[in-house]
């Protein structure tokens, strides 16, 4: 058997639980000087977000403090192996949001010094997030971040909609859409609506795939009213929620196929094209 060397065996040991209370540890001793008019003082990481980013944040809605926040998000000051991947999502994501935010106010602001710990956590905290197989999405307009899990196929698309489809693309993997029939509904008829005309379209040796994901768009009370029983001249489903989340699952899978599928045809004819244009140009010489 080879023998590990020291590196391997040190990435081997990475604990996600360990390293999150490592992050919650530092984000709540930091202290950031702040010198303004030859007066020196200190604030820590939430302090200093309370009296300069937070009254003015427009994801503010009525809060007042960050405890207010963290305590409606049930965040904690300690994980233990217990704790869910979605409860440290959550809170990775509220600590990401007050890093970006403080982030835009303070770059170029030298009254203010952040100490190697702050950096050194941010760091930590892009580690965990590549263990975890997370990314940010920042939405400047609305001053926010959302962490969702990296996939490849749904930026994909998301690069190729509207700014509307692409959020509903994204959002679909946020963790707060996990048992969300209703939201999972709703955004799936909203990327449905953007290719409706390419999913009616042929594509050769690929109608099988078009077929099965408007069937299921017709069938699983998106398009259509499939739960009404009475006087009710579409199909009914009679499945739980559960089983209907699932089938919701596949359909979004499905639909992200059917538009790379479209996509990926339309640049094989483009290079089809290119390529045929060589070949006669190169004829006439």
């Amino acid at each position: 058997m080879t023998r590990q060397n020291m590196f391997e065996i040190l990435k081997s040991k990475y604990n996600i639980v360990k390293e999150m209370n490592k992050i919650t540890n530092l984000y709540n001793k930091i202290s950031i000087w702040v010198c303004i008019y030859s007066e020196n003082s200190h604030y820590s990481i939430e302090e200093l977000f309370e009296t300069q980013i937070l009254p003015d944040w427009k994801q503010r809605g009525s809060y007042l403090t960050c405890k207010e926040i963290k305590n409606d998000l049930n965040i904690t000051d300690y994980f233990v192996k217990e704790s869910s991947i979605d409860n440290i999502i959550i809170a990775l994501e509220y600590y990401e949001n007050i890093f970006y935010l403080m982030y835009k106010r303070f770059r170029r602001d030298d009254h203010y010094e952040f100490p190697k710990e702050y950096y050194l956590m941010i760091q930590n905290v892009n580690i965990l997030l590549d263990h975890l197989n997370y990314e940010r999405k920042i939405f400047e307009r609305e001053e926010k971040l959302i962490l969702i899990p990296k996939k490849p196929e749904a930026t994909a698309v998301a690069e190729i909609s509207s700014k509307e489809t692409a959020l509903a693309i994204l959002m679909y993997n946020h963790h707060s859409m996990k048992g969300n029939i209703t939201g999972k509904r709703k955004l799936l008829y909203q990327i449905s609506l953007e290719f409706e005309t390419l999913l009616k379209q042929p594509h050769k040796n690929y109608n099988d795939f078009f077929e099965k994901t408007n069937g299921l768009l017709n069938n699983l009370h998106i398009r259509h009213d499939n739960k009404t029983k009475e006087g009710n001249k579409n199909p009914v489903i009679e499945i739980d929620d559960k089983e209907l989340e699932n089938w919701y699952d596949e359909l979004y899978q499905l639909l992200l196929f059917c538009v790379l599928i479209h996509d990926n045809l339309e640049r094989k004819n483009r290079v089809a094209d290119f390529l045929k244009s060589i070949k006669e140009n190169k004829c006439k010489d």
